[in-house]
């Protein structure tokens, strides 16, 4: 029974990184067509690929450890004189199991601790400390800060820094950005993004979450541009940009971060068309089908390894 598990959970685990390594790899010819598309869209869909590699992993492993579906996927042959459809396991396969379950467990663990923990402590400390006046937590502090914070209910907290040295128009411009990023929930995608990543190495999926944070930001000046116009969001991003000296919290989602003269241009170019929903059908389907091609070579590949 452990040789069965350990080689399942090494299944699982090897086929993270290896989906990660080609979804690392994909992702630099699928850039341009995501980022040329509606930034709430393509926020999902950078997602959804983030998500890919851990979901491709479970659904291979489930394929190949249970007979009736294995008959469909990996062509028949004989082990001596077993020839029925069978998951690959190896006894040996428990030491490197045990290596890749205490990497995976670690990468989790720190991803929480580094992400969840502080944001969650930072945020009551926050609530508790600020003059929460019924649109935002004011904190006292002359340092310009505006900045969504907090995973299940995030609240918007607004330097009293930034409150001088901006004007109405500003601040009510900054609010319905940060707005949108109390109702997209982006600090819980950006959470699920780390998540989906953490036993990859960094380089791997940094582009991805980059891009990903960028259409977050650009999708909610785009909400924010519903209620005010394209060109007083554009200048309060450059005017905020300008006054910003210090870092946002870790964790947290700033009004302006990186990315500033993308997200200015973004605002003054034509409105970007979302991805026709047959397209989406289309890709993943596709990208479906190639996690099932890959079934049988993974398993022979597997079995050679024994």
């Amino acid at each position: 029974m452990l040789p069965l598990l350990s080689s399942i959970l090494l299944c699982v685990l090897a086929l993270w990184l290896l989906f990660g390594a080609l979804t690392a790899l994909v992702y630099q010819r699928l850039r341009p067509a995501l980022l040329a598309i509606d930034p709430a869209q393509a926020s999902n869909l950078l997602l959804a690929w983030l998500a890919l590699p851990p979901f491709a992993a479970v659904l291979a492993a489930c394929v190949l450890y249970s007979p009736d579906l294995a008959q469909w996927f990996v062509t028949g042959h004989c082990h001596f004189d077993i020839c029925g459809q069978h998951g690959p396991q190896s006894t040996l396969a428990i030491v490197p199991t045990g290596l890749l379950l205490a990497w995976t467990a670690f990468a989790l663990g720190r991803c929480l601790v580094r992400q969840w923990l502080p944001a969650h402590r930072l945020g009551k400390q926050l609530r508790s400390a600020g003059d929460d006046s019924g649109d935002f937590i004011s904190i006292e502090s002359a340092a310009p800060a505006a900045f969504t914070l907090g995973w299940f209910r995030p609240g918007i907290f607004i330097s009293t820094g930034m409150q001088a040295v901006c004007s109405a128009a500003e601040i009510d411009c900054i609010l319905h950005h940060e707005r949108a990023h109390q109702k997209r929930y982006d600090n819980i995608r950006l959470l699920m993004a780390w998540l989906f990543t953490a036993p990859l190495p960094r380089g791997w999926p940094g582009t991805t979450l980059e891009d990903m944070k960028f259409c977050c930001e650009t999708a909610c000046d785009l909400s924010a541009a519903q209620r005010l116009s394209r060109e007083a969001v554009a200048a309060a991003i450059i005017r905020v940009a300008r006054i910003q000296q210090t870092a946002s919290p870790g964790a947290s989602l700033a009004f302006v971060g990186g990315r500033t003269e993308q997200r200015v241009l973004a605002l003054l170019d034509q409105p970007k068309a979302p991805m026709a929903s047959e397209l989406v059908f289309v890709s993943a389907a596709a990208t479906l089908l190639v996690i099932l091609a890959l079934i049988n070579p993974v398993h022979r590949t597997i079995e050679l390894l024994r």
